[in-house]
C-alpha cells in the first residue's frame, strides 16, 4: 500500500516537472552511430559533430563510448494505447502482455519501450505511447556487431535532434526512469529533513536561547547585588525608623535642647530612653530652664528629678530635670 502510495506520488512529481528533465532517454547522445538506413554506416557523434568511422576502428571505441542502432525509419512502429493508472512496474508487466493483443506481434520480438501520461480529464487512465522495432529488421546489423566484438547499447529513433532511445535488453526503457530514482530519493531526503527540521529548530532556538542567557549572567549578577543591598539598606532605614520612633530621635532633641538653654547654662549629662530625657548641668538660674523647656511643644512634664544646689564660691545651680519627647 505505502510502496503504490509513493510511486503515485512520484509519478505526480514528475508530472510537473519539464520533459527535459524528466525525459532523460530523449536527448542526444554522444557515442558510435551505426546507421542502417541502406547499409551499415558507421559514425562518431561527440558535442554534435559527426566522424565517419571504419567498423574496426569504431570497435576499438566502442569499449568507453554507447553504441546506438539507428533503423530505417520504415521499420519504426508507434502505437497509441490507453490503460488504467497503476504503479509503473505493473504497467510494464501489463503492457508486455498487452503488445501481443494490440498489434501483430510479441514483446519477444520486438525491441520496445513505453512513454505515458495521465490523461488530464480522468487521472485514473493514463495514455501510453508505444515505441517499437523488429528485431529481425536489425537481425543483420547486430550479426555485423558481433563480427567485430561489439554490443549496441540502445536502439536510436526519431528525429536526430530528439532522438527516442529503446533498450536492447528485454526490459522497455520508459520516460524518466533515472530522474525518478534521483528522485525518489530527493524525496526520501526531504521527508528526513522536514521531520529533523522541526526539531533542529526547537534545539537551535534553546541553544540561542541558553547562549542569550549566559552573556545576561554577569549582568543579573551585578543586579542582584545591587538588589540585595538596596534591600539591606532599606531594612536598615526601617529597623532606625522603628527605633527612633520608639525611643526618640536624639540628634533632634538634642538640637531642641541646646536651642532651649541660655548660654549661660550649659550640660554636664544627656539621657535619652524610651522617650524618657534627663538633662543634668549648670545654670546661672536652674528655675528659668522649666519655664523655657516646658515652653517648647515638643518637650512636655519638664520637672527637677533632684533638688537645685548652689555651688559655694560661684554663681551657679547644679540641676537635674526629667521631662518626656512628644512625638
Amino acid at each position: 500500500m505505502l510502496a503504490s502510495l509513493f510511486a503515485w506520488w512520484i509519478a505526480r512529481i514528475t508530472e510537473l516537472l519539464p520533459a527535459k528533465w524528466t525525459d532523460d532517454v530523449s536527448r542526444v547522445r554522444d557515442g558510435i552511430v551505426v546507421n542502417t538506413e541502406h547499409s551499415i554506416a558507421v559514425s562518431l557523434r561527440r558535442n554534435g559533430n559527426i566522424t565517419s568511422l571504419p567498423l574496426g576502428a569504431a570497435a576499438r571505441q566502442a569499449k568507453s563510448v554507447p553504441v546506438l542502432i539507428r533503423p530505417p525509419a520504415s521499420v519504426v512502429l508507434s502505437k497509441q494505447h490507453t490503460v488504467p493508472a497503476a504503479p509503473r512496474r505493473q504497467l510494464d508487466q501489463m503492457l508486455r502482455h498487452e503488445i501481443g493483443r494490440i498489434t501483430p506481434f510479441s514483446a519477444d520480438t520486438l525491441y520496445w519501450r513505453w512513454d505515458g501520461r495521465p490523461r488530464p480529464s480522468d487521472r485514473k487512465r493514463i495514455d501510453i505511447t508505444l515505441t517499437m522495432v523488429p528485431r529481425s529488421a536489425l537481425a543483420a546489423a547486430f550479426a555485423a556487431l558481433d563480427e567485430v566484438g561489439m554490443k549496441a547499447s540502445f536502439i536510436e529513433v526519431g528525429q536526430t535532434e530528439r532522438p527516442v532511445l529503446l533498450p536492447v535488453g528485454d526490459t522497455p526503457y520508459e520516460t524518466g526512469t533515472v530522474p525518478r530514482r534521483g528522485l525518489a530519493g530527493l524525496c526520501v531526503v526531504l521527508a528526513v529533513v522536514a521531520m529533523g527540521l522541526p526539531i533542529g529548530l526547537q534545539t537551535w532556538s534553546l541553544y540561542q536561547t541558553d547562549a542569550a542567557i549566559a552573556d545576561l549572567k554577569p549582568l543579573i549578577a551585578r543586579v542582584e547585588a545591587l538588589r540585595r543591598g538596596t534591600a539591606a539598606g532599606d531594612a536598615g532605614r526601617d529597623i532606625l525608623a522603628k527605633e527612633m520612633e520608639r525611643t526618640g530621635d536624639v540628634l533632634q532633641t538634642l538640637a531642641t535642647v541646646t536651642r532651649i538653654l541660655p548660654d549661660d547654662s550649659y550640660l554636664t549629662d544627656f539621657s535619652l530612653r524610651d522617650r524618657q530625657m534627663t538633662l543634668s548641668g549648670r545654670s546661672a538660674s536652674a528655675p528659668r530652664l522649666i519655664t523655657g523647656l516646658s515652653a517648647d511643644p515638643a518637650i512636655k512634664g519638664a520637672a527637677f528629678a533632684a533638688p537645685v544646689t548652689r555651688i559655694e564660691g560661684a554663681i551657679a545651680d547644679l540641676f537635674s530635670i526629667k521631662a518626656e519627647i512628644v512625638k
